[in-house]
């Protein structure tokens, strides 16, 4: 056979090969570390395998308590055959989202597909296979799917669901049965992501408004299949529906920007600089907190349209979401999307209508947070802006193969732009393989598991074990890394309110380990313990005395800087 016929005929599972390397590869040790919630997730899994309940005893809950706050409880399910196959560590906990990331791509490539084939498509693109394969490719190359499809991201397998959910919807656009398991995967969303209440809604907003006409058609002939969706999607729903009453949503409260109003002195002095004074016609005019609010949501929906945020720096407020010197995208859309929004323009297509709705509404779960940028509650924008950058590949493509009688400019223009492309993502994959896990490894938590092998083997050796306390939760590690029997800690599972109001709880006590606020000028003197602690709780020229202390080892992270140090006191 032909070679490049070879190619062309197996190109969609060449680019699902492509996919998965890029998230299978290295895939236990790199992110560097599992994040606190990865291990919560990953021994909730446990948990439920060996017992049927979460780590607070509670039977096959759907909604879980984790350190305090609550979670939709689908990846934990997701997670628990990978545990059963290949036992509790970094992999099995990673491996759906990872399997999640290569689907995605697979149904995105469907869901473009198929929107070209449905009725009164009125597209001028002629070479749908061809669009379809490009996006697919763009997704298993793009930095912001990669990222988050190589940890146990929920909001990972919460985009997979919704490609999923909007592929079915299509078809059911021609045959109504289908409106059923369209239902069926967008309400799962919202058991497996907090964030999916909003993202997924906006979703069906748009798909509802670009197909209103085929929508209206449904309430006549196809009353029945719309009425078995809906009940079956609220049936899925309802744990989470009802969460609203049980106060389980999620802190909500914590990371709404709506829950952060500007301290009264500082409106007050403000006001004061103009004379002026609540209830004044002037402070609704130019003042008020509904206009601050609107000010500070409006700027955060743009920030993630900024340069900074897609191209040059990724997340600045959260350094976990994106890999160093990097944006969210590759280099080379900054290009794509400009040709492609020149293209999509001119064409009034619902292809058009369905890309430029969700671009437009997909920032807003981010933009509704406290922080400036959020690359996971934004996540589903990722998916208009690569349908754009294919259309401006797609430009690119066939303005070269006007060139198609002149072999050397042909070729000349088609290796400049596969150097482009090759050169934008080895620069990311540099960032991500080689950078992030030095430059990143105190973001990912790292120490814990190396302080966990390092403690088991001695913890009996001591009356009592010493753990700096903090907010990456190191009872997790402990329960995770020890594979710590579910029952045994079902049975005295407690968490102790934080100091902080409305922030989440500690585990204070597992056995002989105390999680608790390190005081060396106290600790030193507590002779027969093992401490453990940051070099500032346990400064190094205060514990070198080999005859009061044996440093057992230090840990440091992977630039070279000391994490840990574990000392024994005499």
């Amino acid at each position: 056979m032909n070679i490049k016929k070879f190619l062309i005929r197996n190109s969609i599972f060449l680019i699902l090969i492509l996919a998965a390397f890029l998230r299978l590869w290295s895939l236990s040790t790199n992110p560097p570390h599992l994040t606190p919630d990865e291990a919560a997730l990953g021994y909730n899994a446990y948990s439920i395998l060996k017992t049927g309940r979460d780590e607070y005893g509670e039977l096959l809950p759907i909604i879980f308590k984790s350190f305090g706050d609550f979670k939709p409880g689908l990846y934990v399910y997701l997670t628990v055959p990978f545990v059963a196959i290949f036992g509790l560590n970094e992999w099995s906990v990673r491996l759906p989202s990872a399997i999640a990331g290569i689907l995605a791509v697979w149904f995105l490539y469907k869901v473009v597909l198929l929107f070209f084939e449905i009725r009164d498509s009125q597209s001028p693109i002629t070479n749908h296979q061809s669009l379809a394969k490009i996006t697919a490719l763009m997704l298993a190359i793009s930095p912001w799917h990669i990222h988050f499809s190589r940890g146990a991201w929920e909001a990972n397998v919460s985009l997979t669901l919704t490609l999923t959910g909007i592929y079915f919807f299509l078809k059911a656009l021609e045959k109504s049965k289908f409106l059923v398991l369209s239902s069926i995967f967008f309400s799962l969303t919202l058991l497996t992501y907090q964030g999916s209440k909003l993202s997924t809604s906006i979703v069906l907003l748009v798909l509802i408004v670009t197909f209103w006409k085929e929508v209206k058609e449904w309430l006549t002939i196809a009353r029945s299949h719309l009425t078995k969706s809906i009940l079956v999607g609220l049936i899925i729903a309802s744990p989470i529906l009802f969460s609203f009453i049980s106060g389980e949503t999620g802190r909500l409260n914590v990371f709404s920007v709506f829950s952060y109003p500007r301290p009264h002195d500082y409106l007050r002095t403000f006001l004061d600089q103009g004379n002026e004074k609540v209830g004044e016609l002037s402070y609704y005019l130019f003042h008020s907190e509904n206009l601050n609010f609107t000010r500070g949501v409006m700027g955060r929906w743009f920030n993630h349209f900024s340069g900074r945020f897609l191209f040059f720096e990724g997340d600045w407020q959260n350094l976990r979401h994106s890999v160093p010197n990097h944006g969210m995208l590759l280099l080379i859309d900054l290009v794509l999307l400009i040709l492609g929004l020149v293209a999509l323009i001119k064409q009034k297509t619902k292809f058009t209508t369905f890309i430029f709705l969700w671009l437009i509404l997909a920032p807003l779960p981010g933009a509704l947070s406290r922080d400036q940028v959020h690359a996971v509650r934004s996540l589903n924008m990722l998916v208009p802006l690569l349908l754009i950058s294919s259309f401006g590949l797609m430009e690119v493509i066939l303005w070269i193969k006007k060139f198609k009688n002149k072999v050397f400019t042909l070729a000349t223009c088609y290796l400049l732009l596969t150097t482009l492309f090759l050169g934008s993502l080895i620069y990311y994959l540099d960032s991500y393989f080689v950078h992030l896990p030095k430059h990143g490894s105190q973001l990912w938590s790292y120490g814990y598991k190396q302080i966990v092998e390092t403690v088991t083997p001695i913890q009996n050796n001591y009356k009592e074990v010493r753990v700096q306390q903090s907010f990456a939760q190191p009872y997790i590690y402990f329960l995770f890394y020890q594979k710590y029997d579910p029952a045994k800690y079902q049975a005295g599972a407690k968490l102790s309110e934080s100091e902080y109001k409305g922030d989440v709880g500690y585990v204070t006590k597992l056995d002989n380990i105390c999680f608790c606020p390190i005081d060396w000028s106290v600790n030193r003197g507590d002779h027969g313990s093992l401490i453990i602690g940051d070099p500032i709780r346990i400064p190094p020229e205060d514990s070198s005395d080999t005859k009061l202390f044996n440093v057992i080892k230090e840990i440091k992270y992977l630039n070279g800087e000391t994490a840990f140090r574990i000392v024994e006191v005499k």
